[in-house]
Order: structure tokens, then C-alpha cells, then sequence
């Protein structure tokens, strides 16, 4: 007769095994796993054990990020996984002691909880809208009554707005390079000590521009929910209309200007994220114009 210890080992091992896949992991890249589904189910989002198959122990926990036919795509989120190793079947509770510790892991594991969104930066694209606070001095040259050619300053400042699109391709680590297009007003007024600009102390300048901007930006801090980084780039601007009592109009066609940023990106849920920034361009000067931009932007934008 078979005895009662033996059924109840038997009984043991059988309920192992039917929560343990055929699926293996095929390849280990970083936090990433390729994954053979050997004809097992598993969704988008799935939790699962890796399973080491000499110890028998669970070494980590991987999630399911993306699935083709039958090969699928894991993240670590916790432990150590190689080539090989089993999956089976989480359930729904947290872990700790169970996970097999190893000396190569060191990393903290990530929160759990719905309001964590703190992963690997990923390429994205977003619409934002700006208010823009710009400067200028320029000399203005003129004829005094006695026909003789005179030139006098005039300080003017103005603010405006802008909008556009952006495009963010991870290029490594914490390293992200944009691509910005947007359309940006350019409004500024003051006031000159003789009547230069068309015969009035008053002047001004009114350009709107196409906007082209490329930036480099690095992701020093990654919170939660919050990421914040520092940038800077170039920019290239092309004038669509343009007035001015203080500026050859004839002169004014395209600027290049440099860029300098700070901004920070704001976890909304896994797919979108708000993104806000402080930016300053300065124009290049010239021997008769200075001039510089302060833009704040904020906008909406979606994760790949």
C-alpha cells in the first residue's frame, strides 16, 4: 500500500508543476528577457516567477511588456534572471524572502503602487503652448534738423505666444535628443530719446517666426513620478510676417539662436506624461541689435 506521506508528496509536486509554464527565458539583455512562450498563455502586464530549473528556487519577478506570436518580452523587475530558467504563474501578492538573493543584484525595488511610474525613458511625442517674454536694444539711426545722420538707443520688451510639437528619441542612458517645430511671436515696444523710429520716440518690432529647434537634454533626477532634466541646443527661426518702426524690415528674415532649458516631465499613467520647461534664447549679437527670449512651455504628450 502506498503510504499517506508518499500521496501527499505526490499531491505537492503536481501542484508545482500545473503552475509551472514550459516557457523559458531564450536570451537576458539588462532588465530585458526574451521569453520562448512554448505555446503557454500569457498577457501584457502578467507578473511571473523565474524559475531556476537546478535549484528549483524563483530568482525573480519579471513583467510581461509586449508579446509576438510566440515569443514575448519581459522586464525584471526584481531579482536575477538567465538563459534557460523557467516561468510560473505569480500570484497577486508581494514578495521578499521567497525570491532567491544573489550577490549581482543590488538594485531597490520598484514600487508597486498605481501612483509609481518610474522606468527606463522612452521615445516620445507631445503638442505644448508657451508664454514668451522677449527683449531687444537697438540702435536706431536717424536725421537730426540739421540733416546730419545720428544714431540713439531704444530699449523695447513685449511678450507673446507660441505653440508647436516635439518629437523625444532616447539616445542612451539618460541622454534624450528633441526635435521641436512651432510656430513663436516675437512682440516688442519701448521707446528711444529722439524721434527715430518713423519719426517717433516710439518703436517697436512685431515678427512671427517658424520655429525650428534642436536640443540635447540629460535626465539627472528620475522620482516617481517626476523626471527633470537640462538641455541645451539650437535653434533656427524664420520669419512668416514682420513689422517694425526700429528694424530695417528688409533685414529681418531668419535668426539662428542658441537654446538653454530646464523642465521636467510629470508621470500622468503609463502611456502619457505632462511636460513643462523654462527655456532662454539668445539671439547672436550684432554690431546694432541684441536680443534674447524667455519661454514657458507646458503641453501633453504620449509615450511609445
Amino acid at each position: 500500500m502506498i503510504s499517506k506521506k508518499c500521496l501527499l508528496a505526490a499531491a505537492l509536486f503536481l501542484c508545482w508543476t500545473s503552475s509551472v509554464y514550459a516557457a523559458s527565458v531564450s536570451a537576458v539583455k539588462g532588465t530585458k528577457v526574451l521569453i520562448n512562450l512554448e505555446g503557454d498563455s500569457a498577457a501584457e502586464g502578467e507578473e511571473f516567477y523565474l524559475i531556476n530549473p537546478d535549484s528549483r528556487k524563483k530568482t525573480a519577478v519579471i513583467r510581461i511588456k509586449q508579446i509576438k506570436g510566440s515569443k514575448a518580452l519581459g522586464e525584471i523587475i526584481k531579482g536575477r534572471a538567465e538563459s534557460g530558467y523557467g516561468l510560473q504563474a505569480k500570484a497577486p501578492t508581494p514578495i521578499s524572502a521567497d525570491v532567491e538573493s544573489t550577490d549581482s543584484y543590488s538594485e531597490t525595488p520598484r514600487k508597486r503602487d498605481s501612483g509609481s511610474y518610474l522606468r527606463t525613458l522612452k521615445d516620445s511625442y507631445g503638442v505644448v503652448g508657451g508664454y514668451l517674454m522677449n527683449s531687444m536694444t537697438a540702435d536706431v539711426s536717424y536725421k537730426d534738423g540739421f540733416g546730419q545722420s545720428q544714431k540713439t538707443s531704444a530699449s523695447m520688451s513685449g511678450s507673446g505666444f507660441g505653440v508647436g510639437g516635439f518629437y523625444d528619441y532616447v539616445l542612451g542612458g539618460d541622454f534624450v535628443g528633441r526635435g521641436y517645430a512651432g510656430i513663436e511671436q516675437f512682440n516688442v515696444s519701448g521707446s528711444a530719446s529722439a524721434a527715430a523710429c518713423s519719426s517717433s520716440t516710439s518703436c517697436d518690432a512685431n515678427i512671427n517666426y517658424l520655429s525650428l529647434y534642436g536640443l540635447g537634454k540629460w535626465y539627472p533626477l528620475q522620482s516617481g513620478a517626476y523626471r527633470a532634466w537640462v538641455g541645451g541646443g539650437l535653434g533656427y527661426l524664420l520669419a512668416l510676417s514682420k513689422s517694425s518702426s526700429a528694424l530695417n524690415q528688409s533685414q529681418i528674415s531668419t535668426n539662428q539662436v542658441f537654446t538653454f532649458a530646464v523642465g521636467a516631465d510629470i508621470q500622468r499613467d503609463r502611456k502619457n506624461y505632462i511636460p513643462i520647461s523654462v527655456e532662454y534664447n539668445l539671439f547672436p549679437a550684432s554690431d546694432t541689435v541684441k536680443a534674447s527670449m524667455i519661454m514657458i512651455k507646458a503641453g501633453w504628450a504620449w509615450n511609445l
